[in-house]
């Protein structure tokens, strides 16, 4: 199966963290100008619903779908996988719900408010249908402002992973576990071997091994006969 690269992953996870971003950003001015603003006339209720209809129109829906694009890519073309780690599944289901519940209730309670406030922007504030609306919206949006930040924490600690529960491994697998020895080259018995004494052994044009010992600073080239090399 086809995997992206690490150059496309990083790409695709760009763009995702964008989505989310704008989808966050979007719903936080959603929730403030639903539950801050409080227009007193027909025309500040025309204005804040516009207002609302546009963020929902151009930023809500293109991120959020933008969110769940980028996520499938991320997860068909990545080794996530979609029902590998517990984490993603949450994330994929919740992401999901958000979705639809915002494209097929949500975006249409604020346009049929958006709707009345043009038609009939005097008797808004009495017309039955845009009360109700209004008051779903509110009932609403504060569930899906907390699990969008759900969806952003569990996207960051990764609960549920398994990370956390590797140990080290035990001191009696560590001491059961046989040790390589490094095979000695000839003449490095004199003064031991390995990166401790200093030693290294190059090799020659004629092919004969020279070792290097390190004393007081200074640094002597010998041959197998230590003997040493000018």
């Amino acid at each position: 199966m086809m995997k992206l690269s690490a150059t496309g992953r990083a790409w695709v996870k760009g763009f995702h963290i964008v989505c989310t971003c704008a989808w966050i950003g979007a719903g936080v001015c959603m929730c403030l100008l639903n539950f801050v603003a409080r227009p007193n006339n027909s025309h500040d209720l025309y204005v804040v619903m516009t207002a609302l209809k546009l963020i929902d129109d151009w930023m809500i829906i293109p991120a959020a779908l933008g969110s769940l694009f980028t996520g499938l890519l991320l997860s068909w073309l990545t080794p996530w996988g979609f029902f590998k780690w517990r984490w993603v599944v949450v994330k994929w289901v919740l992401t999901i719900i958000m979705t639809i519940f915002g494209i097929f209730y949500l975006s249409p309670w604020l346009h049929e408010m958006a709707d009345i406030t043009v038609t009939d922007p005097i008797g808004a504030f009495q017309n039955e249908a845009f009360l109700t609306n209004r008051w779903l919206l509110s009932i609403s949006g504060g569930p899906m402002f907390v699990a969008m930040f759900f969806l952003v924490f569990i996207s960051v600690i990764k609960p549920w992973s398994g990370r956390n529960k590797r140990t080290a491994p035990s001191r009696s697998s560590a001491q059961s576990t046989p040790i390589k020895e490094t095979p000695k080259l000839e003449g490095t018995n004199r003064w031991g071997r390995g990166q401790h004494s200093g030693l290294s052994a190059p090799i020659s044009d004629s092919g004969d091994i020279l070792l290097s010992r390190q004393q007081g600073g200074v640094t002597t080239q010998i041959n197998s006969d230590h003997q040493p090399v000018v």
